[in-house]
């Protein structure tokens, strides 16, 4: 995970970003041939979509909206796929930077996996993102942030937990109803749940058909909203 230090707030603020072992990490879009085993993210101020392909690699790539700051190396995101397959990508180098110039930086992650290849997790962790899941099979779903909005499609089956954590995050589950089945325990200071779909309560839980996804909702204003896929 990668740590974001702030020294002061508005446009001039200090981030420092730092994690562990940035020389092992290698720099910009890349083409990777071995199977990956998971996929952690960490992204400040922009978006990032994950979806298939009916490619037979994994494919990571950025993109930047015109007038903004150049992509040097040190802005560049950083990837690395650790011993366990796990492909974690940091949205630029450990160095400091203003708040501003990252606010203003905007780039979009597309990370492309073969079609069919089911993964242990995903864990998105970041400031101010928006996230697409586009039908993405995982066991396990980790949010973790500052405004982070996270839209995800489950046309077959949801993951087996889910998990969303921090300050002001929004999880958007989208799914067939025949397929849904959620247990949801909302915790925190000001929890928001707003489901479309039958439901029933168990104690403290809310049961969608079987509840075999066991979702867990903890930190301050989070919302969680559960939509029939169209």
């Amino acid at each position: 995970m990668v740590s974001m230090l702030f020294a002061a707030c508005g446009e001039n603020t200090k981030v420092k970003i730092e994690y562990d072992h940035p020389e092992l990490y290698s720099v910009g879009d890349a083409t990777l041939s071995q199977p990956i085993s998971g996929i952690s993210v960490d992204w400040v101020c922009g978006n990032v979509d994950i979806r298939y392909t009916d490619d037979t690699a994994v494919r990571i790539y950025e993109e930047i909206q015109k007038g903004f700051l150049p992509l040097t190396d040190s802005l560049r995101m950083y990837y690395l796929v650790d011993e366990d397959g796990e492909l974690e990508i940091r949205f630029c180098g450990p160095y400091k930077y203003r708040y501003g110039d990252m606010k203003n930086l905007r780039k979009h992650l597309y990370i492309e996996v073969p079609r069919g290849m089911e993964l242990k997790d995903i864990e998105i962790d970041g400031l101010e993102t928006g996230v697409v899941i586009e039908n993405v099979v995982s066991r396990e779903l980790t949010v973790d942030g500052v405004k982070i909005n996270v839209n995800a499609d489950y046309h077959d089956a949801l993951p087996n937990e889910i998990d969303i954590d921090g300050l002001q995050c929004l999880l958007a589950l989208h799914v067939v109803p025949e397929t849904a089945g959620l247990s949801i325990g909302m915790s925190g200071i000001k929890p928001f749940l707003s489901c479309d779909l039958p439901s029933r309560k168990e104690g403290e839980k809310t049961i969608v058909g079987d509840g075999r996804c066991k979702v867990e909702a903890d930190g301050v204003g989070i919302k969680l909203s559960i939509r029939e896929l169209k």
